[in-house]
């Protein structure tokens, strides 16, 4: 999970080596069902604020990549798109929940577009499909939670 990050000029390689998880899809599955049969237990408004808080936080995940990638443009392009993952999430919570299967389908998305970009923030290796797995699971549990049953 080591990455080194080494300036040169006014650009910044990357290098990912030593990543320590060796099945993320499977970590990602296990995540979904340690945490979701939580919102059974939850009344609808609950889970709701539950899952809202969790896209939120989701959400942030890059914005941290942003700022260990070192440039500056990077960190404000996912503190940006950060904050769009946020917006779907009060959506969810005050007009409908939607947004949240929505805004975690939408976030398995920019995990893919991330997959060895040279123009997005540098992620650990183990990271997209584990998260890639979660985001999807969850927002289709979601999806058959609120929308289904």
């Amino acid at each position: 999970m080591a990455q080194i990050f080494e300036k040169t000029d006014d650009q910044v390689s990357h290098h990912r080596h030593g990543d320590t998880l060796r099945f993320p899809v499977w970590v990602g599955v296990l995540l979904v069902s340690i945490t979701m049969p939580a919102h059974l237990l939850l009344d609808e408004n609950s889970s709701i604020a539950l899952a809202s808080i969790t896209l939120a936080l989701i959400g942030s995940a890059y914005i941290g990549f942003g700022a260990a990638d070192g440039r500056a443009r990077l960190f404000w392009a996912e503190l940006a798109v950060a904050l769009l993952f946020g917006s779907a999430a009060f959506l969810g919570l005050i007009w409908h929940w939607a947004f949240l299967p929505l805004g975690l389908a939408l976030h398995a998305l920019w995990d893919i577009l991330h997959h060895k970009s040279r123009r997005l923030a540098s992620v650990p290796n183990w990271y997209i499909p584990f998260c890639v797995a979660f985001d999807l699971l969850a927002a289709t549990f979601f999806t058959l939670l609120y929308g289904v049953f």
